[in-house]
């Protein structure tokens, strides 16, 4: 069975008119595996609930669904047609927030392995409009004490890397012209660096460094592999700044490559474990490094990845020897698809008969890197 990792889900409502409402939203899925490829055309089962007040507020109204993924590995059905003894029309919408709380079940049936909540902002209370009392027309001239409009009212002012031209007026509108205000920078070793001019929030983003592979050797008189290191984990945290304000940031170390085993005499002597990946830090937050594979006389198992992060978003590999970013915390895995790799972890040797096969590798160094924000 496929498991599902990844759930992207966009809200769409058509309005045919103020005196006829649809009462359904129309709602599209796309799914992806665990490696991060599209699951394509396979049965899920999905069960939509709204929850009022909270993410883990009560469920308002809740439905099934059975649906087939197409060739893009996308899914398409309409909340409010599904399988349920609710009744859709009844929520009342001016008594939000409310929150959409997907379940989906990758075999096709109701053993829902993943969950996701999202906040439904503005376009399903677009269906609670047609009860509004509101009278206007929707003509503009049929509104008493109009403001002034000649743009003698309002004035704009361009900051940096923006121009404003025009009036204001009809006949003359304000336009306003700006160059991108985002600047990026790549760090791979440890430093320190000042905020520049302008520059008053920054997005830190941190990779620690993975472990390296253990040496392989012989236990109880066989032959076993070293085992891999561990991936470093990522951590993500934005903050407020200020021009010329001096910052330091760590980057992790790459865990070393530990050593095969030596044949002498009829024996096998000397392997070792891999090292620990460096932890990558800014400002108490942490991207901590992989572990190191054990050796292949001890355990041969792989190395742990670094699970203990901390900032606004952490994420890391359930699997301790991949760089697939899949289980996160502080936001939902559908909304980081830009982030879903991290540093790669280093191999365990391996030995045959009696010599040296694979030596084992070192793992990779950690990163950071610094969005800054006008």
């Amino acid at each position: 069975m496929k498991t599902i990792s990844a759930l992207l889900a966009a809200l769409i409502i058509s309005l045919g008119g103020f005196s006829q409402s649809p009462q359904k939203l129309s709602y599209q899925a796309v799914i992806r595996n665990s490696a991060g490829k599209l699951v394509q055309g396979a049965d899920v089962g999905i069960r939509i609930s709204v929850l009022q007040g909270s993410p883990s507020g009560n469920s308002v109204y809740t439905e099934t669904h059975s649906a087939i993924t197409n060739i893009n590995g996308l899914v398409t059905l309409e909340i409010g047609g599904g399988a349920t003894s609710d009744t859709f029309a009844n929520i009342n919408w001016s008594h939000g927030p409310y929150f959409l709380k997907t379940e989906v079940d990758p075999g096709g049936v109701s053993n829902y392995s993943i969950t996701g909540v999202t906040q439904m902002l503005s376009v399903p209370y677009a269906l609670y409009s047609f009860k509004a009392g509101n009278g206007f027309s929707g003509n503009y001239n049929d509104l008493t004490n109009k403001p002034i409009t000649d743009g003698s009212e309002t004035k704009i002012y361009g900051g940096a890397n923006i121009t404003v031209a025009g009036t204001g007026t009809e006949a003359n509108p304000y336009v306003i012209y700006g160059t991108p205000g985002t600047l990026t920078t790549t760090f791979t070793s440890s430093t320190s660096f000042t905020i520049p001019s302008n520059i008053n929030k920054i997005k830190v983003e941190l990779w620690g460094a993975s472990g390296g592979g253990a040496g392989a050797g012989t236990y109880s008189y066989s032959l076993r592999n070293g085992g891999d290191g561990g991936s470093g984990g990522y951590s993500r945290v934005e903050m407020f700044v200020t021009p010329s304000q001096q910052l330091s940031v760590t980057v992790g170390a790459a865990g070393y490559a530990g050593s095969n085993a030596y044949y002498s005499g009829g024996y096998w002597y000397g392997d070792t474990d891999g090292g620990k990946g460096g932890d990558s830090q800014f400002e108490g937050n942490r991207a901590q490094g992989g572990y190191g594979g054990m050796r292949g006389s001890n355990s041969g198992t792989n190395g742990n990845p670094g699970t203990s992060n901390i900032g606004n978003v952490t994420g890391y590999s359930h699997l301790s020897n991949s760089n697939i970013l899949d289980v996160f915390v502080g936001i939902p895995i559908s909304y980081i698809f830009d982030r879903v790799l991290t540093s790669i972890p280093g191999k365990g040797g391996s030995i045959l008969s009696t010599y040296s096969l694979i030596p084992p590798a070192a793992g990779q160094g950690g990163c950071a890197v610094i969005t800054f924000f006008e």
